[in-house]
């Protein structure tokens, strides 16, 4: 009776995985530019293409495939930064022209995949990355891919909690998502520091697409299917919490396979519903908690401490800690 759960777990894990890599770059654009990109789910698409182009010549190497992805989708991130979304924050338009502004962002993206995939007779893609089992646990096997995306996840969440919190760049991120207006002043240069983050958020959307990218048939599509899930686990998460983000993915991951499954054996749930359930969890999840299972604790220390070491003269010392 339960022969189909230690698989639907596994595969749960997975996509949770992948959904946390995604979905951290997501979380940090909210908590610092506070914009709801809707075009970050097209790095998810470039990371995949990516990885179609880059296994072609590299196969297997996933160091090397990995690091592509990053790239040229950190790459891609800031060109659109700095084209679109910088010109609009300088005039400081209202949120409803930025959210605008990411859908034709999103769209512009996605055509331009279009009609290169479409060129380069690529508009249905694989990797050239071989898949293999690791071991076999209750008849479920655990490949080379699922292990990746499940370091990753862990990885990836703790270089970047380190980040933010142990680096002047980081604590100066931190800085500009409490109050950006105050860390301006403070002397933090908020330009580079944006940067920086664009390079980060759009580099770990291409790295979760391109691991994706080996399960499943890369698509001009692919970031565009997977929006309303990655912005499900943003909300779970409260938006700007990046350790709510790392309980949404698995949320969302653990909903698509397993009790996806879970309804399908019991109760004949057709498996075309599977849609469905981001939906269901961000309705449930907004009349319920709508400030999200981890909210940001990011308050306005980092600034004041910021302020407090840049103050003075370079041959005053910082006064001690209390």
């Amino acid at each position: 009776m339960l022969e189909w759960l230690p698989g639907s777990i596994l595969l749960s894990l997975f996509q949770g995985s992948i959904y946390v890599v995604v979905s951290l770059g997501l979380t940090l654009t909210l908590a610092v530019v506070k914009l709801p990109n809707f075009a970050h789910a097209e790095f998810l698409t470039i990371g995949g293409y990516v990885g179609v182009v880059v296994s072609a010549v590299y196969p297997d190497n996933l160091l090397i495939i990995g690091a592509a992805a990053f790239l040229v989708c950190a790459a891609i991130g800031l060109a659109i930064h700095h084209i679109a979304f910088k010109p609009l924050m300088d005039r400081k338009v209202s949120i409803y022209i930025l959210v605008l502004a990411s859908f034709a962002v999103a769209q512009f993206v996605r055509y331009s995949v279009f009609s290169w995939a479409s060129v380069a007779n690529l508009l249905s893609a694989t990797q050239s990355i071989k898949v293999y089992n690791l071991v076999t646990l209750y008849n479920t096997e655990l490949t080379n891919v699922y292990a990746v995306a499940i370091v990753l996840a862990i990885l990836m969440s703790v270089l970047l909690e380190l980040f933010l919190r142990k680096t002047r760049m980081g604590k100066s991120m931190r800085a500009i998502a409490s109050n950006f207006d105050l860390a301006r002043v403070s002397g933090i240069n908020v330009s580079r520091v944006v940067d920086v983050m664009w390079i980060i958020a759009a580099g770990l959307g291409g790295v979760g697409g391109m691991v994706f990218g080996i399960y499943t048939t890369v698509t001009p599509a692919l970031g565009f299917n997977t929006l309303l899930d990655i912005f499900a686990v943003v909300i779970i998460a409260g938006l700007t919490s990046f350790t709510g983000t790392i309980i949404g993915g698995y949320i969302v991951g653990f909903s698509q396979a397993t009790l996806m499954d879970f309804l399908h054996y019991y109760f004949g749930v057709s498996f075309g519903y599977q849609p469905l359930l981001p939906f269901a969890l961000i309705i449930v999840i907004l009349l319920l908690k709508p400030t999200g299972l981890a909210p940001s604790s990011t308050g306005l220390s980092v600034i004041r401490k910021f302020a407090r070491r840049n103050s003075g003269s370079p041959g005053e010392r910082e006064p001690p800690k209390e």
